[in-house]
């Protein structure tokens, strides 16, 4: 049932079977995918150490190599509601 599930989807209706819409490229449902890209924002910025690798600047006495990964909790939080707004309800 899965494998005549996945045809259906992936190919082109013929002749008689084809609807009015004559729309190409990507499905609708498939459309914000690519903002699942923007996770590897947070990745890269804390992947490289070397960015954040020192002590100043301080933020309320704390070391900017900690305040600068601590930082990207809450901004990462955001960046994922983002994009789960934008791609939910597409299934």
């Amino acid at each position: 049932m899965a494998e005549e599930l996945r045809h259906e989807r992936f190919t082109r209706p013929s002749g008689r079977e084809r609807s009015g819409d004559d729309r190409r490229g990507v499905p609708a449902d498939e459309r914000s995918t690519g903002l699942y890209w923007l996770f590897l924002v947070p990745f890269v910025a804390l992947f490289v150490p070397w960015i954040f690798n020192s002590s100043s600047p301080e933020l309320f006495g704390i070391p900017f190599f900690y305040w600068y990964q601590l930082a990207w909790v809450p901004l990462t939080v955001c960046l994922t509601v983002v994009v789960y707004r934008a791609t939910r309800g597409r299934s």
